[in-house]
């Protein structure tokens, strides 16, 4: 027979259980909290339905990334292609993520510039400087975009418009600053490389501006292997 103290202590257990029951069906009454993604900035107001699509986006372009990591990384060919492959995948399924995500919510400029970025990842660049233009008609001195219009430019090889983005940043961001500004003295490297790519003057006047630049301490330079 249950003792007295045991009917006791069990009926505690009982109301912790109705208490924690209630506090819980309170706090999610509308369903678990939502994630809010990273890089949408605090204090814009976007749709529950946008900011899901928007983080699986996000999510799939960290796969990317860390694929992106793995074929720099690989011990050979087979294990190279792979991670390739599988980051083309990744950035398409964020493509669709973040066309989902401007699709409810066209005013989400953080959507546009990933857009931009699934796209100039897949060599798209044409289609990458159209996403970036949407988002700074959004929000003109959105200073991520402006760098990664930037490199999309260097994609086509216009080096006159990477420039001027840069003179933006500098005035804007000096740490997006310091990251076009590496990946335009990766694009002069890539191009002395193979010079039949760009008319020689275009190559020494970018080598000209270049040597004229400041070299941005390396704390400062954001790695193109982590997105913003």
């Amino acid at each position: 027979m249950m003792s007295y103290r045991s009917m006791q202590s069990n009926r505690a257990v009982v109301l912790l259980a109705c208490i924690a029951s209630l506090i819980a069906s309170s706090v999610f009454a509308d369903g678990p909290p939502r994630h809010k993604p990273r890089r949408v900035e605090a204090g814009t107001e976007y749709s529950h339905t946008a900011l899901d699509a928007y983080g699986e986006g996000y999510a799939f372009i960290e796969r990317a990334t860390r694929l992106d990591q793995d074929a720099m990384a690989a011990q050979s060919e087979r294990e190279r292609q792979t991670a390739i492959e599988g980051s083309k995948q990744a950035y398409e399924d964020a493509l669709r993520a973040f066309e989902e995500a401007v699709r409810i919510d066209p005013r989400m400029y953080e959507a546009h510039t990933y857009i931009g970025y699934a796209n100039r990842k897949l060599g798209r660049h044409g289609r990458a400087l159209e996403a970036y233009a949407t988002a700074l008609k959004l929000k003109p001195d959105y200073a991520r975009a402006i760098e990664y219009q930037g490199e999309a430019y260097l994609g086509l090889d216009r080096f006159a418009d990477a420039k001027f983005n840069y003179q933006r940043l500098y005035a804007l961001d000096s740490e997006q600053a310091a990251k076009l500004l590496t990946a335009m003295r990766t694009w002069l490297e890539e191009r002395n490389a193979d010079a039949r790519s760009v008319p020689p003057d275009q190559i020494a006047a970018a080598t000209a501006w270049l040597n004229d630049q400041p070299h941005m301490p390396a704390e400062k330079i954001a790695t193109e292997g982590t997105p913003w």
